[in-house]
């Protein structure tokens, strides 16, 4: 049986095929093609088919990690939506909340709604806060708002009535009716997010009719492309969430989709770090475009909500930051003659002024190329040459300005890029209590193990892990993801209520979550369940999420126990005589698939440089770099700094002080040197 993932980054796009009876794994990159993601993932599966001489019906399921869903929400490409409301509430996603990120700034700007307000419908209906209804919604105001529909006539409709998640009848004799007109893509807030607070429900409502239309088209033609190519093959599809769908059930759960590109990285990492044993490691994955950064202490984090161009966003999502540090990220002076870098990039086109594709601008690719890190002969394994030229003209431009040389700014260059990097870390360890040093830095993307000495460094991290094939780690990530369905209910209970009402909701949703896992193709038997419970103090305006055991006699008493000794260590105090409330329960269901770590073969003799070449330090100082193959290195073998290890997909840069040792399971160790 062969498996394959397939990462669309914003430069490359990576694929990763593993046979799962041998362990065998190709790698293979291609330039991306933003505009439609799908043309460089057929081409990619064609030349790796090719190459490596494989029968298309060998192949039994695709898994794909894809930004179509993000980029549509960054450049606000997606559906025309019509919104329909209790009347009164037409403006909710536009009133939203009062948080800003900056509550002294008089300047502050909310991004602009996704639905125009003249196509805001209010009808008349009401339910109240337990699910009764004060006023029934009549046939007649259920085709007035049809009718109008129809005079707008818009890609999607999205339906938000208040307090829906309690009661969703005066949704579903809506979306009845619209579906009749044949027309639209319709969903509803009471099968999209249950939960209550309206506008995060109706802003999630809203994205789901927004990107739908886009996702499913995107999707079904993907799937028609490989079916064609791969006539035995299912095409799943990563969630936000860390796990898989199947491409074909992605209607109405679209949503799910918005962070897809982000999580597969995420678990290709952890994935190999956990089989080393370690516990707390950091994740870098620094690609062509941008720099996705998390810290993992024993588990990867599922956070319940996100963020997405300033949209608020409630489904499941792996708890991961982006910003715009990647090798194709620009450099540019602004007025104050002060070097920026990122976040705007270069991307796959026109890609560094190095790649020779019409670029002008200089880059982070282009930084490194001239301080010797790396070899425009061996690009993507010799397989693109890079224009050393074309990348001194650049930097050059840089460096006239500056008042420098061109080494001085590519080295200026990569400092600010690595500082981006720096502060991003900080972020997810520092400002939530944890030390980075405590941590082990795992270092991929096609530009991560180039700088991460440099982010050791600043970060005095001692260890840095390099998985085998960093530049496909994403790809990688996607075949290690479980198949996975979060469901949430909001309850609002108190503790008065019958211990077994409580029981009955997760039971209901563990049933309904596996009905979707076995629609995919899930045993029963091998799918397990994670119970939690939003809690807060009665009057709090946030809630914690609460593990719940399964097995527990007494639901109410374990939580609240629990509840109570999760906020003491989250916030100082507790207030054990505030009453308590349980607000909504989450199900995640879980089928694990089998693992795809396989023993490489490694030589066990060691392999010798191939060449010296000069590199640039701190100072403008040339040093002499060993150049290695990694291909070539053998187990346990030990490569002293000032180093460069190249492989297809990266260039691993080792700098003084430090030392590269190969593993047994193909991951490279580097460890800084301690002074005594």
């Amino acid at each position: 049986m062969i498996v394959v993932g397939v990462d669309v980054g914003g430069t490359f796009t990576d694929i990763i095929a593993v046979n799962t009876r041998t362990g065998r794994q190709v790698v293979h990159k291609v330039p991306s093609t933003p505009n439609e993601q799908d043309r460089a993932v057929i081409k990619g599966l064609m030349e790796i088919l090719k190459s490596e001489r494989i029968d298309g019906s060998e192949v039994e399921m695709v898994v794909h990690g894809t930004t179509v869903a993000t980029n549509a929400l960054i450049q606000r490409k997606g559906a025309e939506v019509c919104l329909i409301t209790t009347r009164g509430l037409e403006d909710i996603i536009e009133i939203g909340r009062q948080n800003r990120l900056d509550i002294y700034d008089l300047t502050a700007q909310r991004p602009e709604p996704l639905v125009r307000r003249n196509h805001r419908i209010g009808v008349r209906e009401r339910v109240d806060y337990q699910g009764n209804i004060i006023e029934d919604i009549e046939e007649t105001e259920i085709a007035r708002a049809a009718e109008r529909i129809e005079r707008i006539n818009p890609d999607s409709v999205a339906v938000s009535l208040l307090y829906s998640f309690k009661n969703p009848k005066h949704e579903q004799l809506l979306k009845q009716a619209l579906e009749k007109l044949g027309k639209y893509y319709v969903v509803i807030s009471s099968e999209v997010l249950p939960e209550f607070r309206e506008y995060e429900r109706t802003s999630t409502t809203v994205l789901e009719a927004y990107l739908g239309p886009l996702m499913t088209e995107y999707l079904s033609r993907l799937e028609r492309s490989v079916s064609e190519i791969l006539p035995k093959s299912k095409v799943t599809v990563m969630q936000s969430n860390g796990g898989t769908m199947l491409a074909s059930k992605a209607k109405g759960h679209v949503i799910s989709l918005a962070v897809s590109g982000l999580a597969g990285g995420v678990i290709g990492a952890w994935t190999i770090a956990n089989a080393r044993g370690l516990k707390n490691v950091i994740t870098l994955d620094m690609g062509g475009t941008s720099c996705d950064i998390s810290s993992i202490m024993e588990r990867i984090v599922i956070k319940p909500d996100n963020e997405v161009e300033g949209q608020p966003l409630r489904a499941p999502s792996i708890d991961v930051t982006t910003i715009g540090a990647g090798g194709g990220s620009i450099a540019w002076i602004d007025d104050m003659n002060v070097l920026h870098v990122g976040p705007q990039s270069a991307g796959a086109v026109p890609g560094p002024a190095s790649y020779d594709l019409g670029g002008m601008d200089a880059t982070v690719t282009d930084a490194n190329l001239i301080i010797g890190r790396i070899n425009p002969n061996y690009f993507l394994g010799g397989k693109k040459r890079i224009e050393m030229r074309l990348a001194r003209k650049a930097i050059g431009r840089i460096a006239e300005h500056l008042g420098m040389t061109v080494e001085e700014a590519a080295l200026g260059i990569i400092r600010i890029s690595t500082s981006n990097m720096v502060e991003a870390i900080r972020d997810v360890t520092i400002e939530r209590g944890h030390d980075p040093r405590d941590f082990v830095l795992v270092a991929f993307g096609g530009a991560g193990p180039t700088q991460a000495v440099d982010i050791a460094e600043m970060l005095e991290i001692d260890s840095i892990l390099i998985p085998p094939y960093p530049g496909i780690t994403s790809a990688f990530g996607l075949l290690c993801a479980d198949l996975r369905t979060d469901l949430v209910q909001t309850v609002l209970f108190e503790e008065l209520e019958d211990d077994n009402r409580l029981r009955s909701v997760f039971e209901e949703l563990s049933m309904q979550a596996k009905e979707r896992l076995v629609e995919q193709g899930a045993r029963e038997d091998e799918v397990h369940f994670e119970w939690s419970m939003d809690m807060r103090y009665k009057g709090q305006s946030h809630e914690l999420e609460i593990e719940v055991a399964q097995d527990s006699e007494n639901l109410f008493r374990t939580t609240k126990a629990d509840f109570e000794r999760v906020h003491e260590s989250r916030f100082g105090y507790s207030l054990p005589e505030r009453e308590v409330e349980w607000v909504s329960a989450r199900v995640a269901a879980i089928s694990e698939q089998q693992s795809l770590i396989k023993k490489p073969v490694i030589s066990i003799n060691h392999g010798t440089p191939i060449e010296e070449r000069t590199t640039i330090i701190e100072n403008a100082e040339s040093v002499l770099a060993q150049v290695y193959r990694r291909e070539m290195l053998g187990i346990n073998q030990e490569v002293q700094g000032p180093a460069i290890i190249e492989q297809v997909d990266t260039t691993i840069y080792i700098a003084k002080n430090w030392t590269g040792i190969q593993q047994e399971d193909g991951t490279l160790l580097l460890r800084r040197e301690k002074n005594d």
